[in-house]
């Protein structure tokens, strides 16, 4: 599992932004959105999709953790 922390959102307007922003960049890859701990978990993100899924989260205005794995 790879866990990103998502600085700056606090609605569902947010995480339906996020997620959209994700699912463009990497189609097909399975995540969750969980607003209340502001994360977002992969169960599994390949390493050549990582900074396209970072910078996909930053164009939409967001700022990106790395929170490594549980």
């Amino acid at each position: 599992m790879h866990i990103l922390t998502i600085e700056g959102m606090s609605c569902d307007a947010c995480k339906r932004a996020i997620s959209n922003a994700i699912s463009n960049a990497a189609p097909g890859v399975a995540f969750e959105v969980d607003l209340q701990r502001k994360q977002v978990r992969f169960k599994t993100l390949p390493p050549e999709r990582q900074a396209d899924v970072r910078n996909a989260i930053r164009d939409a205005g967001y700022g990106v953790l790395e929170s490594g794995r549980p």
